[in-house]
């Protein structure tokens, strides 16, 4: 699963390095699906593989193929991607490294951008990402920091709530889940200012926008808490700060929230599963989609197939599987990088 940088301090004097001469290949160029690596912590090896789903050709670390055997850093955490440059956020090595696409060639480093954790964009010119501050479990308010696309440098940053996560974008406002707080901030991109506070439950971690331009956080366990509340699904209204539907689960641990290309259905890991849920419901599922735990899921906006990530620690190499839209039997699978935790579509 996806891990901040300072959670994996404990197990840091336990990691050895891969060697990065091995598994580059060429990079494919069209068709691309992008599977995020972490690495092994302080490593300095995370990755992303560069997959054709039309020939099945894959890079399993095309930064390296593309930059002359060059390294992305230590945790690989997420990747955006905005017209023809992607934008990889790498954890703890406090940065945001910039390529082109679908080549891989560094275009940029933007450093000094302490733990960053989620990309997003308003604009082919305006790209947002979010960074936590301070000590493990003593965190202080995090950033949103502010970034120029055209060039690739830091223009502005937005004091938020603790820990800020994975971040969604709707009608120029970005709702920021402050996931060591029970808050969601709301920015105006055309200010940079926050304008209002969505009051949640403990810990929320990802905000999606659905069809009817809801908004659905879901929340659970903070990282690094000794308390275990139980997790939960809430939407709210834009332009509300309360919830207008909250949906317990029995337990914390639910995770990784994503929602369909049609913003019809949402996704969530919970108990060692995948689950769907209409975003219409009332109620949580009670049966599995698949009945498997990942550390990643995606789905792509070309064709509903799902990407799931399976990592098998720390100091092996995983592997992500290719499902129909529908769920049932997987269609293929490969083996990439250590810690396979996402996925970005181009």
């Amino acid at each position: 699963m996806k891990k901040p940088l300072l959670a994996l301090l404990l197990g840091a004097t336990l990691l050895a390095s891969c060697d990065p001469s091995t598994e580059i290949t060429p990079v494919p160029t069209t068709s691309s699906v992008y599977i995020l690596s972490e690495g092994q912590f302080q490593a300095g090896d995370g990755a992303v593989s560069a997959f054709d789903k039309t020939t099945k050709a894959l890079s399993v670390d095309a930064f390296a193929a593309a930059n002359g055997g060059t390294m992305l850093g230590d945790v690989v955490q997420d990747m955006g991607v905005v017209g023809t440059r992607g934008y990889i956020c790498v954890n703890a090595s406090n940065k945001v490294e910039v390529v082109s696409l679908p080549d891989f060639k560094r275009v940029k480093t933007i450093a000094n951008i302490r733990q960053p954790r989620y990309f997003a964009a308003t604009s082919a010119t305006r790209g947002y990402v979010t960074s936590w501050r301070g000590p493990y479990t003593n965190y202080a308010a995090g950033k949103v920091m502010v970034l120029d696309l055209t060039t690739n440098t830091v223009i502005d940053s937005i004091t938020v709530g603790r820990c800020p996560e994975q971040l969604t974008v709707l009608n120029n406002l970005l709702y920021v889940p402050n996931s060591y707080d029970n808050t969601v901030s709301v920015i105006d991109a055309s200010t940079n200012k926050v304008t209002a506070t969505v009051t949640v439950t403990t810990g929320p971690r990802t905000v999606v926008a659905d069809q009817a331009n809801s908004l659905w956080v879901l929340c659970s366990q903070p990282y690094g808490a000794t308390s275990t509340p139980p997790a939960a699904l809430v939407r709210f209204a834009p332009g509300s700060t309360t919830a207008q539907l909250t949906l317990p689960f029995a337990s914390s641990g639910a995770a990784q929230l994503r929602i369909s290309p049609s913003k019809t259905l949402l996704y969530y890991s919970y108990n060692g599963a995948e689950y769907q849920l209409s975003t219409t419901a009332t109620a949580l599922p009670t049966t599995p989609f698949i009945r498997r735990s990942f550390s990643g899921f995606g789905i792509d906006p070309r064709d509903n197939t799902i990407y799931a990530a399976v990592s098998t620690g720390y100091t092996t190499n995983g592997r992500f599987i290719r499902y129909p839209a529908a769920g049932g039997a997987a269609i293929d699978s490969f083996t990439v990088k250590v810690g396979p935790n996402g996925f970005a579509f181009y």
